[in-house]
Protein backbone atom coordinates (compact mmCIF):
# COMPACT_ATOMS: atom_id res chain seq x y z
CA UNK A 1 0.00 0.00 0.00
CA UNK A 2 1.35 3.76 -0.65
CA UNK A 3 2.67 5.77 1.85
CA UNK A 4 1.68 8.79 2.89
CA UNK A 5 3.99 11.88 2.19
CA UNK A 6 5.11 14.29 4.48
CA UNK A 7 3.34 16.91 2.73
CA UNK A 8 -0.17 14.54 2.56
CA UNK A 9 0.45 13.10 -0.85
CA UNK A 10 0.48 9.75 -1.59
CA UNK A 11 2.82 10.27 -4.72
CA UNK A 12 5.94 12.06 -4.92
CA UNK A 13 4.71 14.22 -8.23
CA UNK A 14 8.26 15.87 -8.57
CA UNK A 15 10.34 12.89 -8.85
CA UNK A 16 8.13 11.19 -11.33
CA UNK A 17 7.83 14.32 -13.26
CA UNK A 18 11.43 14.97 -13.33
CA UNK A 19 11.93 11.78 -14.39
CA UNK A 20 9.95 11.69 -17.02
CA UNK A 21 10.61 15.04 -18.25
CA UNK A 22 14.52 13.46 -18.50
CA UNK A 23 13.90 10.54 -20.91
CA UNK A 24 11.80 13.26 -23.02
CA UNK A 25 14.04 15.83 -23.21
CA UNK A 26 16.62 13.91 -24.99
CA UNK A 27 16.15 15.26 -27.97
CA UNK A 28 16.39 18.51 -26.67
CA UNK A 29 20.02 17.63 -25.67
CA UNK A 30 20.64 16.42 -28.71
CA UNK A 31 19.71 19.38 -30.74
CA UNK A 32 21.54 21.82 -27.91
CA UNK A 33 24.83 19.55 -28.99
CA UNK A 34 24.15 19.67 -32.73
CA UNK A 35 23.76 23.69 -32.78
CA UNK A 36 27.21 23.97 -30.31
CA UNK A 37 28.93 21.84 -32.51
CA UNK A 38 27.50 23.94 -35.37
CA UNK A 39 28.90 27.38 -33.61
CA UNK A 40 32.53 25.71 -33.03
CA UNK A 41 32.57 25.29 -37.13
CA UNK A 42 31.46 29.02 -37.68
CA UNK A 43 34.33 30.10 -34.90
CA UNK A 44 36.85 27.92 -36.66
CA UNK A 45 35.82 29.54 -40.18
CA UNK A 46 36.57 32.57 -38.31
CA UNK A 47 39.97 31.92 -37.63
CA UNK A 48 40.32 30.89 -41.14
CA UNK A 49 39.21 33.50 -42.55
CA UNK A 50 41.19 35.90 -39.95
CA UNK A 51 44.29 34.26 -41.23
CA UNK A 52 43.67 34.59 -44.67
CA UNK A 53 42.95 37.78 -44.60
CA UNK A 54 46.78 38.46 -42.90
CA UNK A 55 47.71 36.53 -46.00
CA UNK A 56 45.80 38.55 -48.19
CA UNK A 57 47.54 41.75 -46.71
CA UNK A 58 51.11 40.24 -46.76
CA UNK A 59 50.62 39.29 -50.66
CA UNK A 60 49.43 42.67 -51.38
CA UNK A 61 52.71 44.24 -50.07
CA UNK A 62 54.52 42.01 -52.63
CA UNK A 63 52.47 43.80 -55.69
CA UNK A 64 55.22 46.29 -56.16
CA UNK A 65 57.87 45.98 -58.71
CA UNK A 66 59.88 48.98 -56.43
CA UNK A 67 59.61 47.19 -53.30
CA UNK A 68 62.47 44.52 -55.30
CA UNK A 69 64.76 47.40 -57.24
CA UNK A 70 64.28 49.13 -54.04
CA UNK A 71 67.86 51.23 -52.87
CA UNK A 72 69.39 52.92 -49.53
CA UNK A 73 71.24 55.92 -49.68
CA UNK A 74 73.98 56.50 -46.35
CA UNK A 75 75.77 59.22 -45.84
CA UNK A 76 79.46 59.90 -44.63
CA UNK A 77 80.31 63.36 -43.27
CA UNK A 78 77.69 66.12 -41.87
CA UNK A 79 75.15 69.09 -42.87
CA UNK A 80 72.41 66.41 -44.30
CA UNK A 81 70.61 63.32 -44.43
CA UNK A 82 69.44 61.62 -47.06
CA UNK A 83 66.77 59.19 -48.40
CA UNK A 84 65.86 57.03 -52.10
CA UNK A 85 63.81 55.44 -53.90
CA UNK A 86 63.61 52.63 -56.22
CA UNK A 87 64.35 55.06 -59.01
CA UNK A 88 67.92 56.30 -57.77
CA UNK A 89 70.83 55.02 -59.15
CA UNK A 90 73.70 53.22 -57.78
CA UNK A 91 76.47 55.32 -57.54
CA UNK A 92 78.46 58.07 -54.90
CA UNK A 93 77.67 62.07 -54.97
CA UNK A 94 79.83 64.60 -53.49
CA UNK A 95 77.65 67.02 -51.26
CA UNK A 96 78.97 70.32 -49.46
CA UNK A 97 76.54 72.21 -47.68
CA UNK A 98 77.40 76.02 -47.65
CA UNK A 99 73.73 77.66 -46.03
CA UNK A 100 70.30 76.49 -45.15
CA UNK A 101 67.55 77.54 -46.00
CA UNK A 102 65.59 79.72 -42.99
CA UNK A 103 62.30 81.64 -42.53
CA UNK A 104 62.14 85.19 -41.68
CA UNK A 105 62.06 86.11 -37.95
CA UNK A 106 61.62 89.92 -36.60
CA UNK A 107 60.38 90.83 -33.25
CA UNK A 108 59.52 94.18 -31.11
CA UNK A 109 62.17 96.10 -29.06
CA UNK A 110 64.51 94.44 -26.50
CA UNK A 111 64.38 97.02 -23.83
CA UNK A 112 60.78 98.60 -24.00
CA UNK A 113 57.38 96.59 -24.15
CA UNK A 114 55.10 97.32 -27.21
CA UNK A 115 51.42 97.93 -26.29
CA UNK A 116 48.89 97.21 -29.37
CA UNK A 117 45.78 99.04 -29.87
CA UNK A 118 43.72 99.01 -32.70
CA UNK A 119 45.01 99.25 -35.87
CA UNK A 120 45.70 97.61 -39.41
CA UNK A 121 48.85 95.81 -40.73
CA UNK A 122 49.81 94.66 -43.50
CA UNK A 123 52.13 92.04 -44.46
CA UNK A 124 53.89 91.74 -48.49
CA UNK A 125 56.17 89.12 -49.48
CA UNK A 126 58.96 89.63 -52.26
CA UNK A 127 63.01 89.46 -51.66
CA UNK A 128 65.37 91.39 -50.59
CA UNK A 129 67.67 91.78 -53.47
CA UNK A 130 71.35 93.84 -53.55
CA UNK A 131 72.64 96.07 -56.41
CA UNK A 132 75.74 98.01 -56.16
CA UNK A 133 76.09 98.01 -52.28
CA UNK A 134 72.34 98.80 -51.64
CA UNK A 135 69.51 96.70 -50.66
CA UNK A 136 65.78 96.72 -51.71
CA UNK A 137 62.91 95.12 -51.09
CA UNK A 138 61.23 93.34 -54.64
CA UNK A 139 57.43 92.72 -53.93
CA UNK A 140 56.11 89.72 -55.84
CA UNK A 141 54.52 89.99 -59.21
CA UNK A 142 51.44 89.65 -58.69
CA UNK A 143 51.89 90.65 -55.49
CA UNK A 144 51.31 88.64 -52.10
CA UNK A 145 50.13 90.60 -49.71
CA UNK A 146 47.68 90.07 -46.85
CA UNK A 147 46.35 92.52 -43.75
CA UNK A 148 44.95 91.96 -39.99
CA UNK A 149 42.39 94.14 -38.56
CA UNK A 150 43.14 94.51 -34.94
CA UNK A 151 40.50 95.56 -32.38
CA UNK A 152 42.51 94.28 -29.08
CA UNK A 153 45.00 95.89 -26.50
CA UNK A 154 47.51 93.46 -25.57
CA UNK A 155 50.47 91.72 -26.87
CA UNK A 156 48.13 88.25 -26.45
CA UNK A 157 45.40 89.52 -27.95
CA UNK A 158 47.51 90.21 -30.86
CA UNK A 159 49.47 87.17 -30.79
CA UNK A 160 45.81 85.32 -31.21
CA UNK A 161 44.62 87.68 -33.96
CA UNK A 162 47.60 86.58 -35.91
CA UNK A 163 47.38 83.17 -35.56
CA UNK A 164 44.33 82.56 -36.11
CA UNK A 165 44.45 83.81 -39.39
CA UNK A 166 46.35 81.36 -41.72
CA UNK A 167 45.93 83.67 -44.68
CA UNK A 168 48.70 86.17 -43.31
CA UNK A 169 51.38 84.11 -43.80
CA UNK A 170 53.22 84.62 -40.66
CA UNK A 171 52.85 83.73 -37.12
CA UNK A 172 53.01 85.08 -33.09
CA UNK A 173 54.78 84.16 -30.45
CA UNK A 174 55.13 86.82 -27.15
CA UNK A 175 58.90 85.80 -25.42
CA UNK A 176 59.36 86.70 -21.98
CA UNK A 177 63.17 87.77 -22.15
CA UNK A 178 63.41 88.39 -18.64
CA UNK A 179 63.07 92.57 -18.95
CA UNK A 180 60.25 92.77 -21.00
CA UNK A 181 57.66 90.83 -23.17
CA UNK A 182 58.83 90.73 -27.04
CA UNK A 183 56.16 90.08 -29.74
CA UNK A 184 58.09 88.00 -32.36
CA UNK A 185 56.74 87.48 -35.79
CA UNK A 186 58.29 84.46 -37.81
CA UNK A 187 56.84 83.50 -41.84
CA UNK A 188 55.39 80.28 -42.08
CA UNK A 189 58.10 79.00 -45.23
CA UNK A 190 61.57 79.09 -46.10
CA UNK A 191 63.26 80.73 -48.90
CA UNK A 192 64.74 84.38 -49.65
CA UNK A 193 61.15 84.59 -51.83
CA UNK A 194 59.60 84.36 -48.22
CA UNK A 195 60.81 87.72 -46.86
CA UNK A 196 58.09 90.03 -45.78
CA UNK A 197 57.41 93.54 -45.03
CA UNK A 198 55.66 95.27 -42.66
CA UNK A 199 52.79 97.98 -43.07
CA UNK A 200 51.44 98.85 -39.57
CA UNK A 201 48.59 101.67 -39.33
CA UNK A 202 47.37 103.65 -36.10
CA UNK A 203 48.01 101.47 -33.29
CA UNK A 204 50.36 98.80 -34.70
CA UNK A 205 52.49 101.82 -36.49
CA UNK A 206 55.25 100.30 -34.31
CA UNK A 207 55.38 96.80 -36.21
CA UNK A 208 56.38 98.61 -39.13
CA UNK A 209 59.64 96.94 -40.87
CA UNK A 210 61.76 97.15 -43.82
CA UNK A 211 63.70 93.87 -43.89
CA UNK A 212 66.22 95.32 -46.62
CA UNK A 213 66.50 98.95 -44.37
CA UNK A 214 69.66 99.69 -42.58
CA UNK A 215 69.20 99.69 -38.74
CA UNK A 216 68.75 102.52 -37.01
CA UNK A 217 69.12 103.49 -33.01
CA UNK A 218 65.62 103.82 -32.34
CA UNK A 219 64.03 101.10 -34.20
CA UNK A 220 61.06 99.55 -33.09
CA UNK A 221 61.56 96.82 -35.19
CA UNK A 222 64.82 94.45 -35.56
CA UNK A 223 65.68 91.26 -37.40
CA UNK A 224 65.56 87.91 -35.62
CA UNK A 225 66.41 86.39 -39.15
CA UNK A 226 66.35 86.74 -42.52
CA UNK A 227 64.86 84.68 -45.44
CA UNK A 228 67.36 82.68 -46.99
CA UNK A 229 67.51 80.15 -49.84
CA UNK A 230 69.72 76.66 -48.92
CA UNK A 231 73.02 76.86 -50.75
CA UNK A 232 74.87 73.41 -51.71
CA UNK A 233 76.77 72.23 -54.41
CA UNK A 234 76.48 68.19 -55.26
CA UNK A 235 79.17 67.07 -57.06
CA UNK A 236 80.67 70.56 -58.05
CA UNK A 237 77.16 71.99 -59.15
CA UNK A 238 76.61 74.63 -57.27
CA UNK A 239 72.65 74.32 -56.18
CA UNK A 240 69.63 76.81 -54.65
CA UNK A 241 66.85 76.07 -52.77
CA UNK A 242 64.23 77.53 -51.00
CA UNK A 243 63.64 74.54 -48.40
CA UNK A 244 65.72 72.18 -46.31
CA UNK A 245 64.40 69.45 -48.33
CA UNK A 246 65.45 68.41 -51.70
CA UNK A 247 64.26 65.97 -54.20
CA UNK A 248 64.97 67.63 -57.57
CA UNK A 249 68.40 67.57 -58.03
CA UNK A 250 69.37 63.89 -57.72
CA UNK A 251 66.89 61.43 -59.42
CA UNK A 252 64.88 59.41 -56.62
CA UNK A 253 67.25 60.84 -53.65
CA UNK A 254 65.77 63.08 -51.32
CA UNK A 255 68.35 65.16 -49.08
CA UNK A 256 67.22 66.76 -46.29
CA UNK A 257 69.73 69.48 -44.71
CA UNK A 258 70.14 70.22 -40.87
CA UNK A 259 73.28 71.82 -40.33
CA UNK A 260 75.36 74.79 -41.68
CA UNK A 261 78.99 75.94 -41.03
CA UNK A 262 79.84 77.57 -38.20
CA UNK A 263 83.10 79.33 -37.46
CA UNK A 264 85.78 79.99 -39.97
CA UNK A 265 84.46 76.84 -42.01
CA UNK A 266 82.63 77.61 -45.26
CA UNK A 267 80.66 74.89 -45.93
CA UNK A 268 80.43 71.04 -44.13
CA UNK A 269 81.30 68.32 -46.73
CA UNK A 270 79.58 64.94 -46.99
CA UNK A 271 79.73 61.80 -49.05
CA UNK A 272 76.52 60.20 -49.93
CA UNK A 273 76.28 56.40 -51.28
CA UNK A 274 73.32 55.17 -53.08
CA UNK A 275 73.39 51.12 -53.15
CA UNK A 276 70.75 48.64 -53.71
CA UNK A 277 69.09 47.49 -50.87
CA UNK A 278 67.46 43.79 -50.58
CA UNK A 279 66.29 44.30 -47.36
CA UNK A 280 62.86 45.78 -48.14
CA UNK A 281 61.88 42.74 -50.58
CA UNK A 282 63.49 40.32 -48.11
CA UNK A 283 61.25 41.42 -45.48
CA UNK A 284 58.23 41.58 -47.64
CA UNK A 285 58.99 38.05 -48.30
CA UNK A 286 59.19 36.87 -44.80
CA UNK A 287 56.07 38.36 -43.51
CA UNK A 288 54.05 36.60 -46.71
CA UNK A 289 56.05 33.34 -45.86
CA UNK A 290 54.96 33.40 -41.97
CA UNK A 291 51.72 34.41 -42.95
CA UNK A 292 50.95 31.58 -45.28
CA UNK A 293 52.77 29.30 -42.64
CA UNK A 294 50.56 31.22 -39.76
CA UNK A 295 47.03 29.87 -42.37
CA UNK A 296 48.68 26.41 -42.85
CA UNK A 297 49.24 25.54 -39.18
CA UNK A 298 45.54 27.08 -38.39
CA UNK A 299 44.04 24.73 -41.63
CA UNK A 300 46.21 21.78 -40.10
CA UNK A 301 45.11 22.13 -36.61
CA UNK A 302 41.45 22.73 -37.32
CA UNK A 303 41.38 19.41 -39.37
CA UNK A 304 43.44 16.90 -37.83
CA UNK A 305 42.58 13.73 -36.00
CA UNK A 306 44.30 12.20 -32.84
CA UNK A 307 44.78 8.31 -33.40
CA UNK A 308 46.05 8.19 -29.89
CA UNK A 309 42.32 9.67 -28.13
CA UNK A 310 40.74 8.79 -31.20
CA UNK A 311 39.44 12.59 -31.26
CA UNK A 312 38.75 14.82 -34.05
CA UNK A 313 39.26 18.18 -34.70
CA UNK A 314 36.47 20.90 -35.49
CA UNK A 315 36.81 20.62 -39.00
CA UNK A 316 38.03 16.92 -39.54
CA UNK A 317 36.89 15.85 -43.06
CA UNK A 318 35.22 18.99 -43.92
CA UNK A 319 35.70 20.07 -47.68
CA UNK A 320 35.88 23.39 -47.86
CA UNK A 321 38.72 23.48 -45.26
CA UNK A 322 40.51 20.85 -47.60
CA UNK A 323 39.42 22.68 -50.75
CA UNK A 324 41.35 25.61 -49.54
CA UNK A 325 44.47 24.21 -48.35
CA UNK A 326 44.82 22.41 -51.96
CA UNK A 327 44.04 25.45 -53.49
CA UNK A 328 46.63 27.41 -51.67
CA UNK A 329 48.57 24.68 -52.42
CA UNK A 330 48.48 24.63 -56.32
CA UNK A 331 48.36 28.29 -56.55
CA UNK A 332 52.01 28.53 -54.81
CA UNK A 333 53.26 26.16 -57.30
CA UNK A 334 51.79 27.85 -60.64
CA UNK A 335 54.37 28.66 -63.01
CA UNK A 336 54.52 32.26 -64.46
CA UNK A 337 55.87 32.79 -68.04
CA UNK A 338 56.95 36.04 -69.70
CA UNK A 339 58.67 38.10 -66.62
CA UNK A 340 62.33 37.27 -66.54
CA UNK A 341 64.31 33.87 -66.01
CA UNK A 342 62.46 33.01 -62.68
CA UNK A 343 58.88 31.63 -63.69
CA UNK A 344 58.22 29.78 -60.29
CA UNK A 345 58.92 30.67 -56.42
CA UNK A 346 61.32 27.64 -56.16
CA UNK A 347 63.71 29.04 -58.44
CA UNK A 348 63.99 32.31 -56.17
CA UNK A 349 64.21 30.60 -52.76
CA UNK A 350 61.23 29.51 -51.84
CA UNK A 351 59.88 26.09 -51.28
CA UNK A 352 57.54 23.51 -49.12
CA UNK A 353 59.00 21.88 -46.41
CA UNK A 354 58.17 17.71 -45.55
CA UNK A 355 55.56 19.77 -43.11
CA UNK A 356 53.89 21.58 -45.83
CA UNK A 357 54.87 25.19 -44.50
CA UNK A 358 56.97 27.65 -46.77
CA UNK A 359 60.59 28.17 -46.47
CA UNK A 360 63.39 30.58 -48.02
CA UNK A 361 66.65 30.02 -48.40
CA UNK A 362 68.13 33.62 -48.16
CA UNK A 363 71.47 32.45 -50.35
CA UNK A 364 69.73 31.52 -53.06
CA UNK A 365 67.06 34.60 -52.95
CA UNK A 366 70.06 37.07 -52.67
CA UNK A 367 71.39 35.67 -55.67
CA UNK A 368 68.20 36.11 -57.08
CA UNK A 369 67.90 39.66 -56.48
CA UNK A 370 71.38 40.38 -57.32
CA UNK A 371 70.33 39.05 -61.04
CA UNK A 372 68.50 41.36 -63.44
CA UNK A 373 67.65 38.78 -65.65
CA UNK A 374 66.25 36.86 -62.98
CA UNK A 375 63.38 39.95 -62.19
CA UNK A 376 62.36 38.84 -58.97
CA UNK A 377 60.19 42.11 -58.84
CA UNK A 378 58.53 41.09 -62.06
CA UNK A 379 57.84 37.51 -60.66
CA UNK A 380 55.74 38.94 -57.84
CA UNK A 381 54.34 42.51 -59.42
CA UNK A 382 53.99 41.57 -63.18
CA UNK A 383 53.89 43.89 -66.22
CA UNK A 384 51.43 45.59 -67.41
CA UNK A 385 50.36 42.38 -69.78
CA UNK A 386 51.48 39.82 -67.47
CA UNK A 387 49.92 39.31 -64.16
CA UNK A 388 52.71 38.05 -61.52
CA UNK A 389 52.60 36.09 -58.42
CA UNK A 390 50.86 38.64 -56.26
CA UNK A 391 48.03 39.32 -58.43
CA UNK A 392 47.36 35.78 -59.48
CA UNK A 393 47.71 34.37 -55.60
CA UNK A 394 45.66 37.68 -54.28
CA UNK A 395 42.75 36.92 -56.82
CA UNK A 396 42.68 33.55 -55.66
CA UNK A 397 42.40 34.32 -51.67
CA UNK A 398 39.95 37.38 -52.61
CA UNK A 399 38.03 33.81 -54.27
CA UNK A 400 37.81 32.91 -50.37
CA UNK A 401 37.38 35.71 -48.66
CA UNK A 402 34.96 37.95 -50.63
CA UNK A 403 31.09 38.60 -49.85
CA UNK A 404 29.91 36.82 -52.29
CA UNK A 405 33.16 33.63 -51.88
CA UNK A 406 33.77 30.14 -50.69
CA UNK A 407 33.92 31.29 -46.85
CA UNK A 408 31.12 33.16 -47.13
CA UNK A 409 29.00 30.60 -48.77
CA UNK A 410 29.82 28.16 -46.32
CA UNK A 411 29.36 30.16 -42.81
CA UNK A 412 26.15 31.29 -44.78
CA UNK A 413 25.34 27.69 -44.67
CA UNK A 414 26.61 27.19 -41.07
CA UNK A 415 24.20 30.01 -40.12
CA UNK A 416 21.52 28.51 -41.74
CA UNK A 417 21.76 25.41 -39.85
CA UNK A 418 22.00 26.94 -36.78
CA UNK A 419 18.88 29.24 -37.54
CA UNK A 420 16.81 25.63 -37.83
CA UNK A 421 18.01 23.97 -34.92
CA UNK A 422 17.44 26.92 -32.76
CA UNK A 423 14.05 27.07 -34.24
CA UNK A 424 13.59 23.26 -33.81
CA UNK A 425 14.81 24.00 -29.98
CA UNK A 426 12.15 26.68 -29.22
CA UNK A 427 9.27 24.63 -30.43
CA UNK A 428 10.66 21.26 -28.92
CA UNK A 429 10.69 23.51 -26.08
CA UNK A 430 7.18 24.65 -26.09
CA UNK A 431 5.98 21.17 -26.40
CA UNK A 432 7.91 20.15 -23.20
CA UNK A 433 6.38 22.69 -21.26
CA UNK A 434 3.23 21.61 -22.55
CA UNK A 435 4.17 18.05 -22.03
CA UNK A 436 5.41 18.51 -17.92
CA UNK A 437 1.88 20.43 -17.38
CA UNK A 438 0.06 17.47 -18.65
CA UNK A 439 1.79 15.40 -16.93
CA UNK A 440 1.56 17.28 -13.53
CA UNK A 441 -2.05 16.97 -14.14
CA UNK A 442 -2.50 13.45 -14.84
CA UNK A 443 -0.24 12.55 -11.66
CA UNK A 444 -2.47 15.13 -9.56
CA UNK A 445 -6.18 13.79 -10.52
CA UNK A 446 -4.18 10.13 -9.77
CA UNK A 447 -2.46 11.44 -6.44
CA UNK A 448 -6.06 13.02 -5.54
CA UNK A 449 -7.82 9.83 -6.45
CA UNK A 450 -4.98 7.61 -4.68
CA UNK A 451 -5.81 9.60 -1.38
CA UNK A 452 -9.49 9.59 -1.65
CA UNK A 453 -9.09 5.41 -1.69
CA UNK A 454 -7.00 5.56 1.25
CA UNK A 455 -9.25 7.48 3.78
CA UNK A 456 -11.96 4.88 2.15
CA UNK A 457 -9.20 1.99 3.05
CA UNK A 458 -9.08 4.02 6.35
CA UNK A 459 -12.32 4.32 7.06
CA UNK A 460 -13.40 0.38 6.02
CA UNK A 461 -10.67 -0.64 7.94
CA UNK A 462 -11.87 1.11 11.45
CA UNK A 463 -15.55 -0.26 10.43
CA UNK A 464 -14.80 -3.77 9.97
CA UNK A 465 -12.26 -3.32 13.54
CA UNK A 466 -15.42 -2.21 15.50
CA UNK A 467 -17.76 -5.28 14.36
CA UNK A 468 -18.32 -8.10 17.37
CA UNK A 469 -16.21 -10.64 16.14
CA UNK A 470 -17.40 -14.38 15.47
CA UNK A 471 -17.21 -15.29 18.81
CA UNK A 472 -18.90 -12.98 20.65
Amino acid sequence: MATITSSGSILDIDSLVSGLMTVESRPLTLLANKEASYQAKLSAFGQIKSVLSSLQTATTALNSADKFAATKATVAGEGFTATSDANAATGSYSVDVTQMAKIQRVSTSTGSSFVPAAGKLTIEFGTVSESGGTKSFVSDSPARTASLEFEGSTLEELRDAINNDATLGIKASVVNNGTTNQLVLSGTATGAKMAFKLTGESGLADLSYDPSATPAVGDKMYSVQAAQDAILEVDGISVTRSSNTISDVIDGVTLTLNKEPSGTATSLSGTLTVAADQSTAKTAVEAFIKAYNEVQSTLKSLTSYNTDTETAATLTGDSTARSIQGQLRSALASTFGGLGNASTLSQIGISFAKDGTLSLDSTKFNKAMSDPDMDVGALFAGTDEVDGFADVFGAKLESFLDTDGLLASRTDGINSTIKSITKQYDAMETRLETMEARYRAQFSSLDTLLSSLSQTSSYLTQQLANLPSASS
